[in-house]
């Protein structure tokens, strides 16, 4: 969804551009991903990507979207805002979707695919529900401005540790994940 073309708005993802091929390929061989961005690089829109296609095509995923406000992660279908609402506009916009995806319940915080038993699951900041779960994969959104970002990362190091994965975005600031993204963890600890 381009909010800056009011002539074509909906547009093809641009998969090939350098940077998309890159993430993706590290995200493929890397179970931790912390990625500095700035505004209308894609970034969020390519996460969103790669947690539908996690609960279209591989069973058993229960994958969490995480923003600061449970409103910002759940975000909005129809304009493709938030995380889910963005996993929900991508899903709705698939060519010929209803001959090559299975079928998806859409609840207001879940974007649920029953032939896969997978799950998307929008979530605000934290760690609890996280660690009161096993999540195969997790989007953090904006993780600099989460107050909690470091509960959340503590509480995703089991599902880092058993085969799953984190993917880490946000525009710069100082703190957490600015430590995290330079590997400077040392500071935040004793």
């Amino acid at each position: 969804m381009d909010q800056h073309d009011f002539e074509d708005p909906i547009k093809p993802f641009p998969a090939e551009r350098p940077h998309i091929v890159e993430l993706t390929r590290l995200w493929q061989g890397n179970r931790k991903l912390v990625i500095a961005k700035s505004r209308q690089m894609i970034v969020t829109w390519w996460a969103c990507m790669i947690a539908l296609w996690c609960v279209l095509v591989r069973p058993g995923q229960f994958i969490v979207l995480q923003s600061k406000r449970e409103e910002d992660a759940i975000g909005n279908e129809t304009s493709g805002n938030g995380l889910l609402g963005r996993c929900k506009f991508i899903f709705n916009h698939i060519p010929g979707r209803q001959w090559l995806v299975p079928k998806v319940e859409m609840l207001s915080n879940q974007l649920i695919v029953p032939a896969m038993n997978s799950t998307l699951f929008a979530i605000p900041q934290g760690g609890q529900i996280i660690r009161t779960n096993t999540v195969s994969g997790i989007i953090s959104d904006e993780a600099a401005f989460q107050d909690e970002f470091s509960d959340a990362y503590t509480a995703s190091l089991p599902c880092l540790r058993g085969g799953g994965w984190m993917v880490a975005i946000s525009t710069p600031h100082p703190g957490f994940f600015h430590a995290l993204y330079e590997d400077r963890l040392s500071e935040f600890i004793g």
